[in-house]
């Protein structure tokens, strides 16, 4: 599945049909970014791993990747009043990938995001916020490990938030939302359909000043999920159910520097017997203006995960694995031109396949390039 910069169009040209003529001019660019850019990755962890075509035989791979991306979104505006966002992100990656045993592979990855957000102010210092999201993702020619691509998908996402205006600069958020994800499992390996699952999650979060240039926000939140193709052999409760639940704090400081920190606790507990875990990450990030115009940011993520009980055959939600990776990266950033600027881009993950408590590891350098056409 594709979704791309022309299903953003279709959507905006039928809501341009559906407003009001006064108001078609208010539709306008929020922003539209075309990126592109290249990589050398290299990948460590011969792992199992749910929809891969074989399992190869190897501890190291490397890859070079090629990508290309648009992102942007447009605003409606009503009596100079923002009333709705509507955002696209889509691109491709080609992977050239080496070191396995059986075949070089070369996958490529189609990934795509439309968002539609209405805003309805409903008293003074109460919005409430309406939104609706759909993504997906193709991977063709899937590779085994250590090189990981998350299987393709389709979800869908909705929900509703509550900011309620607290004064002196703090606020209070409620989201609710609803999401259901469907996984294309290829014949040779239907074990992806395990993945398909339904969930509800609500997040609370408060946000107050710290000094004259900085914020803290506290939040926690839930999720409720159900498996409909996993089933945990118990008559009265068939299908997988998890619980989950995370809270942490966000301290930030924005001026000339930015910089970040942050610490969040989560747990899972479910109905089956995949493994039940507790983690903690914490957060840094850093950005400066650095020599020659530049902008330099670091950022790092160290999770530290626990299984209460070790059990091989459990599968994680693809984006699971991301919540509980750790990750660090070094970029600089410099325009090289009117509408143009040039990223370089050192970074390290170490994450968790489909499979529990199974880690690989991957190092890459990035260029990237960013244009703007400014309309």
């Amino acid at each position: 599945m594709r979704v791309s910069s022309g299903h953003a169009g279709l959507v905006l040209a039928l809501l341009a049909v559906l407003l009001p003529a006064e108001t078609e001019a208010q539709i306008t660019w929020r922003d539209f970014v075309v990126t592109g850019g290249v990589s050398a990755e290299g990948y460590q962890g011969n792992l199992p791993t749910a929809g891969a075509t074989v399992r190869d035989s190897t501890e190291v791979a490397s890859a070079m990747v090629s990508e290309m991306g648009m992102r942007g979104g447009w605003v409606w505006r009503h009596g100079g009043v923002v009333r709705a966002t509507l955002d696209f992100d889509g691109g491709v990656r080609q992977f050239t990938a080496r070191g396995f045993e059986l075949r070089d592979y070369a996958p490529r990855e189609w990934v795509g995001t439309l968002d539609l957000t209405a805003f309805q102010p409903v008293s003074q210092g109460v919005l409430l916020t309406g939104f609706a999201r759909v993504r997906g993702r193709q991977v063709e020619d899937r590779p085994p490990m250590p090189l990981f691509l998350p299987p393709a998908y389709r979800s869908a996402q909705g929900g509703f938030g509550v900011e309620v205006d607290a004064g002196g600069s703090s606020r209070v958020n409620l989201r609710l939302v609803g999401e259901q994800s469907d996984f294309a499992a290829p014949e040779f390996a239907p074990q992806v359909r395990l993945l398909d699952r339904s969930s509800g999650t609500a997040r609370l979060s408060a946000t107050v000043p710290a000094g004259t240039s900085g914020s803290v926000e506290f939040f926690m939140g839930g999720e409720l999920s159900r498996y409909p193709e996993q089933t945990t052999f118990v008559d009265d409760d068939p299908f997988r159910r998890d619980r989950g639940w995370n809270a942490g704090a966000d301290w930030t400081h924005q001026g000339t520097r930015v910089a970040q920190l942050g610490a969040e606790v989560r747990t899972n507990r479910s109905n089956s017997r995949r493994p039940e875990y507790n983690s903690v990450t914490v957060q840094t990030l850093f950005s400066s203006p650095a020599p020659g115009d530049a902008i330099f940011s670091a950022y790092a993520a160290l999770t530290l995960k626990q299984y209460l009980e070790a059990i091989p055959s459990a599968r994680l939600i693809p984006g699971e694995e991301a919540n509980n990776a750790s990750l660090a990266y070094l970029s600089l950033t410099r325009g090289l031109a009117r509408n143009l600027d040039g990223t370089v881009r050192l970074g390290w993950t170490r994450a968790e396949t489909e499979i529990g408590g199974e880690y690989f590891q991957r190092v890459g350098a990035y260029l990237l390039l960013r244009y703007r056409p400014g309309f």
